[in-house]
């Protein structure tokens, strides 16, 4: 029978440290150790065991439905625990393909509920998504909540430095409080193997289409509860009319509930042209610096200016008439000649980010005033559905594949020489 069993959850100071014990043929699908942590950049001392358990309950849950195992636990939050079968209905209906079974066995079920206060929390890594909440709720004094491990490895300790510093002068400029929470929590499943088992049924992977949205969600539950929090806004990827299989979705995260306090899936309506214009916007109207980190390249903290999500995002800013250099990309007079060539012969999208393209394209035709400019005349005309389909360009994304699986090897070998 494949069960796993949280043996034990320990608070202390701003630790949570969680060990279990896995059993059953889905073993293999896990990595070797029995124990992982989350370490906040303030204290959770006085969270109960059946809130700290969350994080590690949302991170196994998909699992748990995925192989029909049992989650044991001593102990769990009541109001949560009522929401799984709620946010469960999602991945059903997103999966057709996949029997969702497994079962949680609890010894207590504890009820924490508590009158909620006004203050309210964001997801905030710096992306365009989260940038555009943060300025959507910005009135409401959001907390914002950053979580180290999540996009880069723990290993890389000089970038997620960087990164916090980054964020953190950001926050600050905002007059605003951010949390920072580094976790282990990737290192409970070997992605790989889970991958080559779940792709060929739902044509997703794992972290994408499973784990990352209520995985990311349960980090907060100590935080939550610790300032009694209203709601936690979590940015949406896509918009609604999107057909996208992905584990951060309003019919999952939406009915999450941690404790008292409600997730809310923020953005779901807009665009990511119309973020660009609502973070453009509150730029203009309140002369605050906002720079925003989207690059590919996980593995730093400036924008590269040269991969498919900053040429990306540089024009999303451009269709609605703003300056890209306003939000922290360094470009130089070659830059959209360049842009123009590589998108054109180089540069491939993945099935996903077509959606994103043509929704850039989209808006640019409303601006025909741009079409004059030189910068962006080829986008008019460009065929997103093809564009991964020319010969040169299938070399090139063997060719990317490759120097990708290259440079990871490096960064291992190298670790924190970075």
């Amino acid at each position: 029978m494949n069960r796993v069993i949280l043996n034990k959850v320990e608070v202390k100071g701003n630790i949570i440290n969680y060990k279990y014990t896995i059993e059953g043929e889905w073993k293999k699908y896990f990595n070797k150790r029995s124990e992982y942590s989350l370490e906040y950049t303030e204290s959770i001392d006085d969270t109960p065991i059946s809130i700290a358990c969350i994080p590690f309950v949302v991170n196994i849950l998909p699992m748990t439905w995925i192989f029909d195992a049992e989650l044991v636990l001593n102990e769990i939050d009541k109001e949560f625990y009522e929401s799984i079968k709620e946010f469960k209905n999602g991945y059903i209906k997103m999966y057709p393909m996949i029997k969702f079974k497994g079962k949680i066995v609890y010894k207590q079920l504890i009820n924490n509920s508590y009158d909620t206060t006004d203050q309210v929390a964001c997801f905030y890594s710096g992306g365009l998504d989260a940038t555009s909440t943060l300025v959507t709720h910005y009135e409401e004094k959001p907390l914002l909540i950053n979580i180290q491990g999540s996009d880069i490895d723990l290993r890389y300790t000089k970038v997620l430095e960087e990164l916090k510093n980054f964020l953190t002068d950001i926050a600050n400029n905002l007059e605003l409080k951010i949390v920072f929470i580094k976790s282990e929590f990737r290192a409970l499943i070997n992605e790989r193997k889970v991958n080559n088992y779940i792709k060929p049924i739902a044509k997703e992977n794992y972290w994408f289409g499973f784990q990352h949205g209520i995985a990311i969600i349960g980090h907060a539950a100590p935080l939550a509860y610790k300032y009694k929090i209203k709601n936690i806004y979590i940015a949406s990827s896509y918009t609604k009319g999107d057909i996208v299989t992905c584990a951060s979705d309003p019919t999952i995260d939406n009915f999450v509930k941690l404790s008292s306090t409600k997730i809310i899936h923020d953005g779901y309506e807009f665009n990511r042209n119309d973020k660009s214009d609502n973070i453009g916007k509150f730029i203009s109207k309140t002369n605050k610096k906002i720079k925003l980190r989207v690059c590919l390249d996980d593995y730093r903290v400036n924008n590269c200016c040269n991969c498919e999500k900053c040429y990306r995002t540089i024009l999303d800013f451009a269709s609605r008439g703003y300056d890209p250099k306003l939000i922290g990309f360094e470009l130089d007079e070659k830059f959209y000649k360049k842009l123009e060539r590589n998108f054109k012969y180089k540069t491939y999208c993945t099935t996903h980010s077509i959606l994103f393209w043509k929704n850039i394209q989209n808006e640019f035709k409303k601006h025909s005033e741009l079409k004059n400019d030189q910068r962006f005349k080829w986008i008019y005309d460009f065929n997103f559905d093809n564009c991964n389909k020319t010969p040169l360009k299938k070399i090139y994304k063997v060719y990317n594949a490759i120097k990708k699986r290259i440079k990871k090897l490096i960064r291992i070998i190298m670790k924190n020489g970075m």
